[in-house]
């Protein structure tokens, strides 16, 4: 029930007005202009010469490398997204259990979720290199190859090894939405269940799944706009190769409009064409999960009869094949004294996995040149050069690329939260005309990622002149965050009692004084968590600064663009990125470990509401 039920359209404003304005001037503008310019004849500098019509889409696709890109598309976000679903429903169900180091493995998970997906697809290229690389070495030890692979070079490899390091890097998010929504289940359900003769397999088909239904559905939306926006990854692991081979329309617009043909008219045309894209497929998925529980699309019914033929194969209902209970008795004498050894065993390989890349760029940052060009690779640096990690302050410029990014991020979080915060709070506490489309234009801005309106974007900030400011790239990052920061804190707000507030009405104190003494220490976890994210979130981003915030010759770079473009040269300082990435990383893994039990929670608190 909302406290408030005053109809007064200005007070409402007065609250939301600071985020409608960041949106509409970052995104929407952005994204009309970017619709405008696909319709514009521009030249290589991206100015417009007049009206084109439909021509710069005509000329799309009319390109030779279209198919091949569109197919490179599909499949990537079919395989990330479903092999990111699958494993992170084994690795939910397993974090989901008590064992010992359960809290350790969850830490472990947290590393590639935190780190910046620039510095962690850099290790993974490293790892992949031909005959210096440490996956071929592992592979040829094991005997499963005989002969180095060039992984990333070899077109035959490349766009595989990315779809591989792409799931790698999911599934840690959608792991932690899907553990969110176990841990939500009651366990007096599952007893109840046991008392009905359900076994396993039934127990998760028909109280798991249907139960977990509302996690899953917000995971899979919000993995699929996250895997077909996904930029860095391809990029810099493959983006210095020759051609088109592994591209996706994402990097492939990049491309179009920044690096091969500086054509930021046809860039815009696919760009708009990703954005329609990614529209169509989010708004099929949700008619196709959410209609008559699973029956009336052909999706669902498939999904029943998969499910029917898997319970007449392993079902132990006495409808379906009887069985004897002696062995049922057994599996349950059995089970518990293997527990203790195999779950902690489960999740020391789990997190072994995961931490494996670090363990690499750790050990990397140790050695010399000899050593990471080694054939065949070496685990460990045969003479341990300490020296790096005092040496890339002279050899990189770490110290300005630090102070950029903790400027931008903090500067960035700082807006979000002043802008988004009373939003959230006036939202949740009051229903007012207008209300569901403020929060229906919040959700939509989740789907319109930086990269798909890089093009506009640009174009806009060289509008204003804020090509390699800091308050351009400020207020660009804060307004693609305010998403998430609005839904969390609202999610939070809703659930506060509202005798809490009445009392402080009744003390005289006005909706400001009430958010700012009451509501906020009340909700200090999620704004804690909301706090952290955002600033990981800004200290990682990549394509926003790549495109508007790169001046070298100024010192105007982030540590993730600065990472990046030292990638690809004819000999790479691997030792030297992977020290400066460490010294970036560890910070920022540290603060999502202290935010790991409120982010389980919140994630999709704000979604659901």
């Amino acid at each position: 029930m909302a406290l408030s039920m005053r109809r007064h359209t200005w007070r409402p404003l007065a609250w939301i007005s600071p985020s409608v304005l960041l949106i509409v001037a970052v995104i929407t503008l952005p994204a009309v202009r970017m619709a405008w310019t696909s319709l514009q004849s521009t030249d290589e500098t991206g100015v417009g010469h007049g009206f084109a019509g439909l021509a710069n889409y005509r000329r799309l696709f009319a390109e030779p490398a279209l198919a091949n890109v569109l197919s490179n598309t599909v499949v990537w976000v079919l395989l990330v997204v479903g092999g990111s679903i699958v494993i992170a429903l084994g690795l939910a169900q397993l974090l989901n259990q008590r064992f010992f180091g359960r809290r350790l493995v969850r830490w472990a998970l947290i590393v590639p979720w935190a780190a910046s997906l620039v510095m962690t697809s850099t290790v993974w290229r490293y790892m992949l290199e031909g005959g210096n690389g440490i996956v071929n070495r592992f592979l040829m030890d094991l005997g499963v190859i005989s002969a180095p692979v060039g992984w990333y070079q070899d077109p035959r490899y490349a766009f595989w090894s990315v779809v591989a390091v792409g799931i790698v890097v999911t599934v840690p998010f959608t792991t932690y939405v899907l553990l969110s929504g176990l841990q939500a289940i009651e366990p007096q359900v599952y007893e109840a269940g046991k008392m009905d003769g359900a076994g396993p397999w039934k127990a998760y088909r028909h109280i798991t799944l249907p139960l977990l239904r509302p996690a899953l559905v917000i995971a899979t939306i919000l993995v699929t706009i996250y895997v077909f926006n996904s930029f860095p990854v391809i990029w810099v692991i493959t983006g210095s190769n020759p051609g088109n081979f592994s591209d996706t329309t994402v990097t492939w617009a990049y491309k179009i409009a920044f690096r091969q043909q500086l054509d930021t008219g046809e860039g815009a045309a696919l760009s708009v064409f990703n954005v329609l894209l990614l529209i169509v497929v989010v708004l099929l998925y949700l008619r196709a999960v959410n209609a008559d529980r699973d029956q009336q699309t052909r999706l669902g019914r498939t999904w029943a009869a998969v499910s029917e033929w898997f319970a007449d194969r392993w079902g132990r209902g006495p409808q379906v094949r009887p069985v004897s209970p002696a062995p049922a008795r057994t599996r349950r004498k059995i089970w518990p004294s293997l527990r203790p050894v195999v779950l902690p065993l489960a999740g020391l390989v789990v997190a072994v996995f995961f931490l494996a890349p670090y363990a690499v760029m750790f050990l990397a940052s140790f050695k010399d040149g000899a050593d990471l060009y080694a054939v065949p690779a070496t685990y460990l640096p045969q003479h341990w050069v300490w020296s790096n990690w005092t040496n890339v302050w002279h050899v990189l410029p770490l110290t300005s690329l630090l102070r950029n990014s903790l400027i931008i991020a903090v500067a960035s979080t700082v807006l979000v939260l002043v802008v988004a915060v009373p939003a959230a709070y006036y939202t949740a506490r009051n229903r007012f005309t207008g209300r569901a489309a403020f929060l229906n234009l919040v959700l939509i801005t989740q789907v319109l990622a930086p990269v798909a309106l890089v093009v506009g974007l640009y174009q806009e900030v060289v509008y204003v002149h804020g090509v390699n400011q800091y308050w351009a790239i400020i207020v660009v990052n804060a307004a693609f965050n305010l998403a998430f920061v609005t839904w969390i804190m609202n999610g939070q707000f809703a659930g506060v009692d509202l005798a809490i507030e009445e009392a402080a009405m009744l003390e005289g104190l006005g909706p400001m004084r009430r958010m700012l003494r009451i509501m906020l220490p009340v909700v200090r976890p999620g704004l804690v968590t909301a706090l952290v994210f955002t600033f990981i979130q800004v200290w990682n981003e990549f394509v926003i600064s790549l495109t508007v915030f790169n001046d070298p010759t100024h010192g105007r770079v982030t540590l993730p663009v600065g990472i990046q473009q030292l990638v690809g040269l004819n000999q790479t300082n691997y030792q030297y990125l992977f020290v400066a990435s460490l010294i970036a990383t560890v910070p920022v893994v540290a603060l999502f470990v202290a935010i790991e039990r409120h982010l389980v929670g919140g994630l999709t608190a704000g979604s659901v509401k």
